[in-house]
């Protein structure tokens, strides 16, 4: 039977995982490499996945967990450092 604090830690352990971000962040990139995708969707798609890795890391900082790897930074559309 699930109690209180265990369906709470359930809860927290999903709005703190960023493996699955960073999965689709690497899929995206193998994509991209692969030629299956152009330039401009994967900065669409970018921008996305970024996002909620913003937003995991932001559950952590709120949870009083360690976000480590500094801030999430999302290129911009002009931006011409890749």
């Amino acid at each position: 039977m699930w109690t209180l604090d265990k369906v709470r830690r359930a809860v927290e352990d999903e709005l703190t995982d960023d493996s699955s971000v960073k999965e689709d962040l690497m899929c995206l990139q193998l994509e991209l490499e692969a030629g299956d995708i152009d330039d401009d969707e994967y900065l669409i798609r970018e921008k996305a996945i970024m996002q909620r890795l913003r937003e995991v890391r932001e559950w952590r900082e709120q949870l009083g967990m360690s976000i480590g790897g500094g801030p999430v930074r999302v290129a911009r559309d002009n931006d011409e450092t890749r």
